[in-house]
């Protein structure tokens, strides 16, 4: 899947040609999607799991070599051996060579019948012998093993999960969660057996007898499934004189994805970065995206990944984000068959977990992602209500913040998703492949198809469009404001100009200057009310930031009726300066709602904003007793 992203990358930037690219890989197949390849057993149709179509290579000018294995690289002559004798010249080489399933040290591990779950090949000796037995029994009570469990039994075998820890999915998910977890696996008829060690695979006849302790003593089998986790493939760049990790290994590469050889470039499941070996499809794809970068000359650094993982079981979720060995407080919620708990350090989430529907998932992930501090009140409103939005004001996918994480696998944005749309995007498979998202697990592709379709994001497009028209009205008259020529007045009373009389008279000076004020109050206030208060959720919010910049434009029109473009001096410039900077930032942050920036620049219209209201005060006070 990796390496394949890679070239796709390097193919939508039109970079091919930089580069004479040949593709390597053992398999007899070309790259498929391995996070759906449970799926493939329901189906039974590998095309439905195909990434790469036929001809793959030749429409892109890529030549793929299938069904052969790399056996040896040679550093010092840039060339990499294949098993068929086949030798192959570089001068970058990626290697893409993702993780190999660990099997533990089980007496008896390597009879027939006793299986691994990581390859179509594994999953179709795997179909072929679930025909003529009716018992299975999966070492491995995490994530794969899990999925591996509800495969077994959609083939109609009666199975057990055995797990050396006290509980399931203990590295993802809390105690609590696990016990939900637990009781949800039950329920599908799925046995579990946890606190248990398999010490002996022994066949008998066409049956397997598997010994655990633990008090089960020995389980009757037709098939053993082994999912106990996966190990990265570094063994080419062991032999190779690359440096590898210690401990769970890994092939160490930098920020720009180098290993300790400059040449050679490592992604995915092999790779350990800042001493993380993933052993997850997203960052794996996400380093090709950043290597792509890379080798088109752009500028791109992988910062790491803030893990996401999802076990969809009988239509429940099981999700969780960010290191849950992260040490902190801990705040949980339960109702409505549903679970939650998030990981506090400080005033930061750093880790999240839930058994159960979670709507505003991707703001959580966003928070653990960004490092954003928690406000005490937001913490208090998931204590009660299990959301950090108020579950009373679900908006649209269009009117999310920018930064809302979509996409909570790759950690694509809303941003991203809305700038693709601009560029030309208008169908669920453009956006997937634009952006890359739902490429992983999928759940967030009905997220994608209200983005794509004609109801609230064509709403939105459209205010849009007024939005900023109104933020280039209001630029403009903050440039003429800033630096046009004042309105003259004469030096005699008795010379007087036209407009003399208003700008010398009281009654003028008050109309225009609290019509200023009603338009900022207006603006300012309405707009938060609509953002902030369940209660005030009318009309869509784009079509209420449209009326926001459009008020913004109408004050400024009176600014300039009240002041005849004059800054005046001491307090008064002051507060005209602060006036203008705060409609001059609401400009920028307006024209770029859908970039990546957008959260600072609305900030910093909005620190603008807050000291007006005394400066106001001050002026109006000022007025009347001066």
């Amino acid at each position: 899947m990796v390496g394949f992203e890679l070239v796709e990358r390097l193919a939508a930037l039109d970079e091919l040609w930089r580069y004479d690219v040949t593709v390597v890989g053992e398999e007899p197949y070309p790259a498929y999607d391995r996070v759906r390849l449970t799926e493939w057993l329901d189906h039974r149709d590998t095309g439905r799991l195909a990434l790469a179509g036929p001809g793959w290579g030749d429409a892109l000018g890529v030549r793929v070599v299938t069904g052969t294995r790399v056996v040896s690289v040679d550093r010092d002559r840039k060339l990499v051996r294949t098993g068929d004798g086949g030798e192959t010249a570089y001068d970058r080489l990626v290697l893409a060579t993702g993780s190999a399933p660990f099997v533990p040290p089980i007496e008896g591990a390597d009879h027939d019948g006793v299986f691994v779950y990581r390859t179509l090949d594994d999953l179709l000796r795997l179909r072929r012998r679930a025909e003529r037995v009716r018992r299975a029994v999966v070492v491995g009570g995490g994530l794969l093993g899990l999925e591996a469990a509800d495969a077994l039994r959609r083939l109609g075998l009666d199975v057990v999960v055995v797990e050396a820890a006290s509980r399931l999915m203990s590295r993802q998910i809390d105690a609590k969660a696990s016990a939900r977890l637990e009781t949800r696996v039950r329920e599908t008829g799925i046995r579990t057996v946890t606190g248990a060690h398999v010490r002996r695979i022994e066949p008998r006849g066409d049956r397997l007898t598997v010994t655990i302790d633990g008090g089960e003593g020995s389980l009757d089998a037709g098939v053993v499934v082994m999912a106990a986790g996966v190990r990265p493939r570094d063994e080419l760049a062991r032999d190779a004189g690359l440096a590898v990790a210690p401990g769970a290994g890994g092939i160490v590469v930098d920020d720009e994805l180098r290993t300790t050889d400059p040449a050679i470039h490592a992604i995915g499941e092999c790779a350990s970065h800042a001493g993380v070996a993933y052993g997850l499809a997203a960052p794996g794809l996400r380093m090709a995206e950043t290597l792509a970068d890379i080798l088109a000359g752009r500028r791109g650094r992988f910062r790491g990944y803030t893990p996401a993982v999802r076990l969809r079981l009988m239509g429940v979720d099981v999700w969780s984000l960010g290191d849950q060995e992260q040490q902190g407080s801990r705040v949980t919620w339960s109702g409505g068959g549903a679970y939650r708990q998030v990981t506090m350090r400080g005033r930061r989430m750093v880790a999240a977990s839930a058994v159960g529907p979670w709507d505003d998932l991707g703001f959580t992930q966003d928070l653990i992602r960004r490092g954003r501090a928690v406000a005490p009140w937001v913490l208090h409103r998931f204590f009660r209500t299990g959301s950090f939005e108020d579950p009373t004001a679900r908006r649209p996918v269009a009117e999310w913040p920018a930064s809302a994480m979509v996409c909570n696998c790759l950690e694509i944005t809303r941003g991203a998703l809305s700038a693709a749309r601009a560029a030309g995007c208008a169908t669920v498979d453009e956006l997937v492949e634009r952006t890359g998202a739902s490429r992983v697990c999928g759940s967030c592709r009905p997220r994608l198809a209200e983005l794509a379709g004609t109801g609230p994001v064509a709403a939105a497009h459209r205010w849009r469009e007024g939005l900023l028209f109104a933020a280039l009205v209001a630029a403009l008259l903050v440039l003429l404001i800033a630096a046009g020529t004042p309105f003259p007045l004469a030096g005699r009373l008795r010379e007087s100009l036209v407009w003399d009389v208003l700008y010398r008279e009281s009654w003028w000076r008050q109309a225009t200057g609290y019509s200023a004020l009603a338009c900022a109050l207006i603006g300012t206030l309405g707009y938060s009310v609509r953002k902030h208060w369940p209660r005030a959720q009318r009309g869509s919010l784009a079509a209420w930031q449209m009326a926001h910049g459009a008020v913004g434009a109408l004050a400024l029109l009176v600014l300039v009726a009240h002041t005849g473009m004059r800054l005046g001096s001491g307090f008064n410039r002051v507060l005209l300066i602060t006036y203008l900077a705060a409609a001059a930032l609401g400009s920028v942050a307006a024209v770029g709602l859908e970039h990546r920036h957008a959260r600072l620049t609305s900030w910093l219209h909005l620190l603008a904003v807050w000291p007006l209201p005394a400066l106001l005060f001050i002026h109006i006070l000022s007025a009347y007793l001066f």
